[in-house]
């Protein structure tokens, strides 16, 4: 049966020609992959055996051999087009061979050209011979003197070169679909490129071992299903009244990517369906990297948006084509395929069958079961979207191994408990483990917030790119795309909309706001509001609240009634649901946060109740309506399908969190601040709450917050916060929100608190702190000073110091480009440790004394025995370079206890200074669980 060799496109195609090079030739054929490889897609180096067959002679190549693939999209109905167009292709590499400038090195003994253009056989006229003679008279010409001018020195030197070239031959549409045909594993090992437009009525061409009676139904229902009910993201949060949620497609864009904690750059959209064009099964795959990615993102980086886009591109792919699809399914793949034309792209060629887990809601369900596993609970999804019976695990264990799968784990971040979240991530493991096992065709997509995430989960199977921040321009286009979207055809309030968003851009003080496509949808709320902004973060989220909330209680109908007479209790019961789902999200078993129609009631009960309603007499009707409103939607609180009642967007959440915390006396406040601190988890709470002080003026609050910074990681040996401490990243945080930039006597006491970072082991996230630091130089000239002057002080400092500052110092040059800052800051680069300046002694050994203190530390017996084993682990990590599970267990069970942490404090401060691997081991692989403790309860208790 012939294939359509077009619909592979370029990606797959030059993975098809790997696979049947490597199949006809051998494990000998290395591969390049796409991208700038000098000419060579595939190449090998020694004896390369082509055997006789009707069409070939057989013999020997003993050499160089390069395979270059060509791939033509869309064929010409006249086949000279089609040859013309390849050896322009050919004739091109030639060219660059040829050339003694081009860096490609060493030129080919032989060349094999792999391509899907079909080459007529037909003697002296047919492609083969065309092109044949064409290579031949290319050579041929450059050995040619009689045109030569100033003497023919470069055309000898690139005959020199292309004459090396002994042999060639081609592999056509014609050869490739012979060798398709010869070899059926690969043939298998392409489903996605080569079933039939409606894929699940072709299903039996490729899955002969599947019972597709149990299968089939299901799965078509579930597609179109999802397609519908799964593709939408909802603006009335912001106030449009539209309940019926905004299709993905209309509002998607492409967020700048940072790949793998480097400087290169591309986008997340563009590069993830790169990666899904790829065949990833293991056993037939040409590419050589981890196959699944993690994407990280800051809150309202838009990770859950293009999760979901990038899953609605793929069942339009597998759907598109089908016969039973009703106009609405038609509207939605249209919209997808017309979002990705905008964004440079197409609908992806590999068909992948796609599937959206919500992380926190599986960990809800299923977080601590023995017998749970990623593919039950996908199965159990796929039945809840069909009426046509139970879909087995094992029939998609089946599926999977015989079609590709597109995979999106959302959320990661979301799962804080320690037990629950190293059980899921175990699970994650274990299933692309499995998939490898089997030989699937699986591409994983995880996401998470970047705060938090030390596992480094399987760097082997999972590569991490980093969502970057938006530049202004690219705020500005997305501004304008959702206030299109969110205002349809009021032409006048989009235009005064956009006017304002682009002074915006231009603005410096509020430039700093347009970083996340959420910032800026909320941005654009207010501006079509009240249209004042306020030039930090949180002061715009309470601002979003505001302008929402009045907007709804000037209404007339509805709920306005309740909001213009009860908006304190209103705003009141936000906070509260707010702070109880906060809570209740860093426990293993409510992880999907949410409240039932009961708990809701019960916080609104309590809240009309310290105002002095009677919610269970007279003022019961109130209760009643406030209810009923939530219903609906009560400002930003809203119905979250079955799951019961909660916030869209869990930013949202934490400001409601954050203002709950920051509620009563100055020192309650900064109490609970302090208990928090820690936990990433509640990181974007605390900034907020930070944010939130700050935006009051009130000195002596702010310095509360500052002195509270300075002073987090005293007295806190349970979290060895003088060894590993938390106030350098906590501090930059503060900096970076921009809570301060117009305080500088604050700003410059966080900013010091900050540059300690400099002084410590490589911190995790070398890029991020350097992004931090070139755009507070950019805000002046004193601060550029003073960061680098902090520099050059590293730079003269201990061994750690030094390799943290020049680690720093290697990522400014990109980071000044990457956000378009001054060209002066590329300055830091180049930044000295101060003339006349020695680097201190290394420190003494300081073994002896940590052994010494171990040994007369004042304890009791349960104590003295933690502390022992606690030491010895922390000895074994030091041998080793890492903890494991063991040696994190015996250090976080003696952290536990008052006397053994304060021993094991102690003992860390003789070793840590000449001992950075160590400290690194305890920040990434053992505190983390210690940051993760649900610490609700004790926030309550103040």
């Amino acid at each position: 049966m012939a294939v359509n060799l077009e619909q592979l496109g370029p990606i797959g195609f030059q993975d098809l020609a790997g696979a049947l090079a490597v199949e006809t030739f051998g494990a000998g054929v290395q591969v390049m992959g796409s991208g700038r490889d000098g000419g060579r897609d595939l190449f090998h180096k020694g004896q390369l055996v082509w055997r006789k067959t009707d069409e070939q002679v057989g013999e020997v190549w003993d050499g160089h051999t390069i395979f270059q693939v060509k791939h033509k999209e869309n064929l010409a109905s006249r086949p000279v087009e089609n040859a013309s167009w390849l050896w322009g292709q050919v004739r091109a590499e030639l060219e660059k061979w040829a050339d003694p400038g081009s860096g490609r090195n060493p030129v080919p003994d032989y060349l094999v050209i792999i391509t899907n253009v079909p080459l007529s056989p037909v003697p002296m006229t047919g492609g083969f011979d065309q092109l044949d003679t064409s290579m031949r008279e290319y050579i041929e010409s450059l050995a040619d003197a009689s045109r030569d001018v100033a003497g023919g020195d470069e055309r000898r030197a690139r005959y020199a070169r292309i004459s090396r070239i002994r042999k060639w031959r081609f592999w056509d549409a014609n050869q490739i679909q012979v060798m398709i045909n010869a070899h059926p594993s690969i043939r298998r090992a392409f489903p996605g490129f080569f079933t039939a437009a409606d894929v699940f009525a072709n299903l039996a061409e490729f899955t002969d071992n599947l019972r597709l009676d149990e299968l089939e139904p299901g799965l078509r229902a579930h597609a179109r299903t999802s397609l519908i009910g799964e593709g939408v993201i909802y603006f009335d949060e912001a106030g449009s009244g539209d309940v019926r949620g905004i299709p993905v497609h209309d509002v998607a864009i492409d967020l700048p990517v940072t790949l793998g904690g480097q400087v290169e750059q591309s986008s997340a959209i563009r590069y993830v369906l790169g990666r899904g064009e790829r065949v990833l099964k293991p056993r037939q795959s040409i590419y050589l990297g981890p196959r699944h990615l993690i994407v990280a993102g800051a809150p309202g980086n838009g990770k859950t948006t293009i999760s979901k886009f990038l899953v609605q591109a793929y069942r339009a792919a597998m759907l598109a084509g089908a016969g039973d699809l009703s106009a609405d399914h038609q509207e939605v793949i249209s919209g997808t395929k017309a979002a990705l034309e905008r964004l440079g792209m197409a609908l992806p060629m590999h068909r992948r069958w796609a599937m959206r887990i919500d992380l926190a809601e599986y960990a809800q369900e299923h977080g601590l079961d023995e017998d749970s596993t990623l593919v039950r609970w996908i199965a159990h999804k796929v039945s809840k979207r069909s009426d046509l019976g139970e879909v087995k695990a094992r029939a998609l264990l089946s599926w999977m191994r015989q079609w590709p799968w597109f995979l999106v784990l959302d959320g990661l971040d979301e799962v804080t408990e320690p037990r629950v979240r190293k059980r899921l991530i175990q699970q994650v493991s274990e299933f692309v483990n499995d998939a490898e096992a089997e030989n699937c065709d699986v591409l994983v997509v995880l996401t998470t917030r970047p705060i938090g995430y030390t596992e480094n989960i399987a760097p082997s199977q999972f590569e991490r790119i980093d969502l970057d921040y938006l530049e202004p321009a690219e705020a500005v286009r997305y501004g304008t795309l959702a206030t299109r979207v969110r205002l349809r055809n009021d032409l006048d309030r989009i235009d005064r909309v956009v006017r304002q968003l682009k002074r915006a851009a231009d603005d410096e003080a509020l430039r700093n706001l347009l970083r996340t496509p959420l910032q800026v949808l909320i941005m654009t709320i207010i501006m079509d509001g009240t249209g004042r902004l306020a030039p930090d973060r949180y002061s715009l989220f309470w601002g979003y609240y505001d302008t929402v909330f009045k907007r709804e209680r000037d209404k007339q109908g509805g709920f306005h009634r309740i909001l213009q007479e009860h908006g304190q209790q209103i705003q009141e019961l936000h906070e509260r649901v707010g702070f109880e789902l906060q809570l209740r999200s860093e426990a293993g078993e409510r992880s999907y946060a949410t409240l039932t129609a009961q708990e809701l009631e019960s916080l609104t009960w309590n809240v009309l109740q310290d105002a002095g309603f009677k919610p269970s007499g007279p003022d019961a009707d109130l209760l009643a309506k406030i209810l009923m409103a939530a219903t609906h939607r009560l400002v930003l609180l809203a119905p979250r399908g079955d799951e019961g009642y909660g916030f869209d967007v869990r930013s949202l959440q934490e400001l409601m969190a954050a203002r709950r915390l920051t509620t009563g006396p100055l020192d309650d406040v900064m109490s609970r601040l302090r208990i928090a601190a820690p936990s990433p988890h509640w990181r974007n709470t605390w900034i907020f709450a930070a944010g939130r002080i700050f935006s009051t003026p009130q000195d002596h609050v702010r310095q509360a917050v500052v002195q509270l910074v300075e002073a987090i990681d005293e007295g806190a040996d349970f979290r060895l916060g003088s060894i590993v401490p938390i106030a350098p990243q906590l501090a930059l945080d503060l900096i970076d929100d921009g809570m301060a930039r117009s305080l500088p006597k604050w700003r410059d006491r966080l900013i010091a608190q900050g540059l300690r970072l400099l002084h410590e082991p490589r911190p995790p996230d070398v890029l991020a702190a350097t992004r931090v630091l070139v755009r507070f130089a950019g805000s002046g000239e004193e601060q550029r000073r003073l960061v680098a002057d902090r520099l050059r002080d590293a730079l003269g400092g201990s061994a750690s110091a030094r390799a943290t500052a020049a680690a720093i110092q290697g990522f400014v040059t990109a980071v000044v480009d990457e956000i378009h800052a001054h060209p002066d800051l590329r300055g830091l680069r180049s930044v000295r440790k101060r003339q006349g300046t020695t680097p201190p002694p290394e420190p003494p050994n300081g073994w002896a004394t940590f052994n010494d203190e171990i040994a007369t530390h004042p304890a009791g017996p349960q104590s003295l025995i933690k502390i022992r084993h606690a030491a010895d682990a922390i000895r074994s990590i030091q041998a080793r370079g890492r903890a494991d599970d063991v040696d994190a267990g015996m250090i976080i069970e003696a952290l536990g206890d008052s006397d053994a942490a304060t021993a094991l404090a102690a003992a860390l401060k003789h070793v840590v200074t000449h001992q950075p691997r160590l400290v690194t081991a305890l920040r990434d692989d053992v505190l983390p669980s210690i940051h993760r403790v649900a610490i609700g309860e004790s926030l309550q208790q103040v």
